[in-house]
């Protein structure tokens, strides 16, 4: 059983499971599971990136995926599953079942950072719209108030209908991490490194 499931691995899901990874050095959240499942179709595989800061300048999108994928892997609550597609969520008792094309998981919460071209994820009464913040046409984004789609599910980056840029997406995984922290504490929290918390 995770305690929370994100789907999708490119800057949103990724940044999203770093950072609620991050706070397990905190009392209230050491004993927390997370599941990252990527089916390795990240639009970032095509990108190269100039403007994200902490990025080599001009550094291929496979590189950074190849960095972001070491930084996931230095933590150990995470539990990253590649190249593995979704097929079905269902929930049962406030619990999410997730069918993949491999194997099948148990969560309390999910976060959706699949990107904006489709959802094909079934089981899910989630409605699809149109992504208005970008100029071509055909993108998706799913129905959300404030990165929440429906109760126990958040989306995040793309698909939540922010636009297409590395930071901004990332940076909406990131703020879907610290709602999931306030939802446990029931009160604003955040998880900042410091050089004594930080893992060398």
């Amino acid at each position: 059983m995770f305690d929370v499931a994100i789907i999708g691995a490119g800057a949103a899901g990724s940044s999203c499971a770093v950072t609620l990874a991050s706070a397990n050095k905190f009392d209230w959240a050491k004993d927390k599971k997370y599941l990252l499942i990527d089916d390795n179709k990240s639009d970032l595989k095509k990108a190269s990136l100039f403007n994200v800061p902490g990025f080599e300048y001009g550094i291929s999108g496979v590189k950074a995926i190849k960095k972001i994928k070491q930084h996931i892997y230095k933590f150990p609550s995470i539990s990253f599953k590649e190249n593995q597609s979704v097929l079905e969520i269902n929930k049962k008792d406030e619990i999410f079942e997730i069918v993949t094309d491999k194997e099948r998981y148990k969560a309390k919460l999910i976060v959706l950072a699949t990107g904006m071209h489709e959802f094909n994820i079934k089981g899910l009464d989630l409605k699809i719209l149109p992504h208005t913040k970008v100029l071509k046409p055909g993108k998706i984004k799913i129905k959300n108030q404030n990165n929440i789609a429906a109760d126990g599910i958040y989306v995040a980056g793309l698909l939540s209908g922010v636009k297409t840029m590395y930071l901004i997406a990332a940076g909406d995984g990131v703020k879907v991490a610290c709602d999931i922290f306030e939802k446990w504490q029931d009160r604003p929290a955040v998880s900042h490194d410091s050089i004594k918390d930080a893992i060398l």
